[in-house]
């Protein structure tokens, strides 16, 4: 019984704890790259950039549109990015047009 009360207070302390943590900010540096203009640029920034730096895109291989749809799709399937299917679609082509084998 002795146990049992000393985890339930060591349980309860490290919740209460937890619950009143300070709340942590960071800020990050400002966006060092500008994507090429064209159709599908402004959903493009506006949606990848919600989850990471815009230089993700540069710094990937080159790849056809069937590549980037992947990617893209991975981006929603795997980590939750909130796309529509034409959010997705129109992302895919940008980067396939603009960060293509053609770049």
């Amino acid at each position: 019984m002795r146990v049992i009360t000393i985890v339930l207070a060591l349980t309860l302390g490290v919740t209460a704890t937890a619950l009143a943590g300070d709340t942590v900010t960071i800020t990050l540096p400002p966006e060092s790259i500008a994507l090429k203009g064209g159709a599908g640029l402004d959903q493009t920034q506006t949606s990848c950039r919600t989850c990471h730096s815009l230089d993700y895109i540069t710094t990937q291989p080159a790849g056809g549109a069937a590549q980037w749809q992947g990617v893209v799709t991975k981006m929603m399937k795997v980590y939750g990015a909130p796309l529509s299917d034409q959010d997705a679609k129109t992302i895919a082509e940008y980067l396939a047009t603009h960060y293509g084998p053609a770049r």
